[in-house]
């Protein structure tokens, strides 16, 4: 089997040492006042397996 390969994909250094994401004190403070106190909101869910549509029940490995 022959393996192909485009060169227009390989990235360069400088891509690569890029950041993907941001940082900003407003987005960490949100973030620990999510983490340090929870919302009240929150109500608990229960889910039942047989809601599940046949070919996740599959993949999961309930049904052969």
């Amino acid at each position: 089997m022959a393996q192909a390969m485009h060169f227009d994909t390989i990235t360069n250094q400088d891509v690569m040492e890029k950041k993907a994401y941001s940082l900003n004190i407003k987005g960490l403070i949100a973030h620990a006042l999510d983490i340090l106190l929870p919302r009240q909101q929150v109500s608990a869910k229960t889910y039942q397996v047989s809601h599940l549509p046949v070919h996740l029940q599959k993949d999961i490995g309930l049904i052969r």
